[in-house]
This record gives structure tokens, C-alpha cells and sequence, in this order.
């Protein structure tokens, strides 16, 4: 084998993997229908994955053990398309726009991801704090780089994390009639949004209305690796405070 190189992972072990990526998006599936689960019989889930009862051991003790590796494996699908996004933007606030527009597209590109997202930021609090480390990470860095004012950055914190996950969730359900608002969201809404957080950051309106209507970078898929940081690792963010 070359210097560098992984070793080719046997059969056995692919056929493992394959059906641990089918319990896991089985899981992601009836969570996003559903909004968890813990009443969920675990036949259910192996029926939902074509997966043998019995192998569903081989992969997971418990539910809980599977509901916490469906949180990991979403959230950090998610944060190599921001890592993706932080390589091609240098602007700490022209990043935080497009990083909203990001999140607000993928809850539409894909109806599980996002059904998953807004179900469990409510079944599974953590589930937004997790997301949220991210924002706090780039919220603070504008505030260091002069980019971002606010007069209590917790309250910021609040406000941000909280309209992000209620834009979503007004996107995700506009056929609702329990929806709030009761009216669908309008087409650049993901715009708008970006935009009037970007004010509440301290940005002016005029910029803000311009930053977050710049075209988004193309982003091929990144590929996904074995060797990934955890949630409790520092995550990529722009650092430098103008483009």
C-alpha cells in the first residue's frame, strides 16, 4: 500500500457500513414525519431500512444510541457545506448571510433534512444549541472584528438562533393551518431574513440588503471522511473582518 493511502476496506465491512447508513436515514426519515423516535418500535425502523431485526444490535444498543448518531451524522453533513462556504467567503457578515440562506434552502432542497431539523430543534433542545455553536462562533468573531455591534451578545445569541429556527420552520410548513405566520413566506425570503438578522447585528441597511443578495459560491458536495472533528472541535469560520 502507497504512503498515505487507506486501506481498502473489505466486504464485509462495506456491507456494515451500508446498513449502518440505512438505519441511520430510516431514523432521519420517521423522525422528520413524526418529530422523534422514542415510541417508535424499533421493528419499525429496521422495516423502514430493509434491515433483519436482529442486526439492528450489531449497530446500536438502544434507540437513544441511534437518535444521537442521526443528530451527529445530520449536523455534520451540514457543517462541511458552511466549512465549504467559510473557504470562499472572507467576510464575517457576507458569511453569516449566506450561511442563514444555506440553512433556509436546504430546508426546501431536502424535505427530510429540513423536517428532521425543526422537528428535533423542539423534541431535542440540544439539537439548537449544537446548530447554534456555530452561529455563536461567527457572531463573535464579528464582534472582535468590529464587524458586528450588539449591545448583549447572549440576547443576540437568542434572538439570531431563534428567528433562524422560526423562518425555517414557517418555510418548511406553509400548508399548515397551525402555522404562524399564517401566510406562506415570500420567495426571497431566505434574503430577507439574512438581511434583517444583519441589521439586528449591527450592519447598516443599506449593506445588509446588499450583502445578502450576493449570488451564493458553487459548492460541490464535500466528500465525506472518516476522520472528521467532533461538535466539540473549533469550527471553520472567515476570520478576517472585510472581503
Amino acid at each position: 500500500m502507497k504512503p498515505g493511502t487507506s486501506p481498502r476496506l473489505g466486504r464485509g465491512s462495506r456491507r456494515r457500513l451500508r446498513t449502518r447508513a440505512r438505519l441511520i436515514d430510516a431514523a432521519r426519515r420517521i423522525i422528520a414525519e413524526r418529530g422523534g423516535i422514542e415510541a417508535v418500535p424499533i421493528a419499525e425502523i429496521t422495516e423502514a431500512a430493509d434491515v433483519a431485526i436482529g442486526s439492528f444490535y450489531n449497530h446500536f444498543p438502544s434507540r437513544e444510541a441511534l437518535l444521537e448518531e442521526v443528530v451527529s451524522e445530520t449536523l455534520k453533513a451540514h457543517g462541511r457545506k458552511l466549512d465549504a462556504l467559510a473557504a470562499e467567503i472572507a467576510d464575517i457578515a457576507e458569511f453569516c448571510a449566506a450561511g442563514i440562506r444555506l440553512t433556509m434552502r436546504m430546508v426546501e432542497a431536502d424535505r427530510v433534512w429540513g423536517g428532521f431539523m425543526i422537528q428535533m430543534a423542539t423534541y431535542l433542545p440540544e439539537l439548537g444549541l449544537i446548530l447554534g455553536r456555530r452561529m455563536l462562533q461567527t457572531l463573535q468573531t464579528g464582534i472582535r472584528s468590529g464587524r458586528f455591534t450588539v449591545a448583549d451578545e447572549a440576547t443576540a445569541m437568542a434572538v439570531v438562533t431563534g428567528a433562524m429556527f422560526g423562518a425555517m420552520h414557517a418555510r418548511r410548513s406553509p400548508e399548515s393551518p397551525a402555522s404562524f405566520p399564517p401566510d406562506p413566506l415570500p420567495d426571497d425570503a431566505e434574503s430577507l431574513v439574512a438581511e434583517q438578522l444583519l441589521q439586528l447585528l449591527g450592519l447598516p441597511r443599506e449593506e445588509a440588503a446588499e450583502l445578502a443578495r450576493r449570488p451564493l459560491p458553487e459548492l460541490s458536495e464535500p466528500l465525506p471522511s472518516t476522520a472528521e472533528p467532533n461538535a466539540d472541535q473549533d469550527l471553520p469560520i472567515p476570520r478576517r473582518a472585510t472581503p
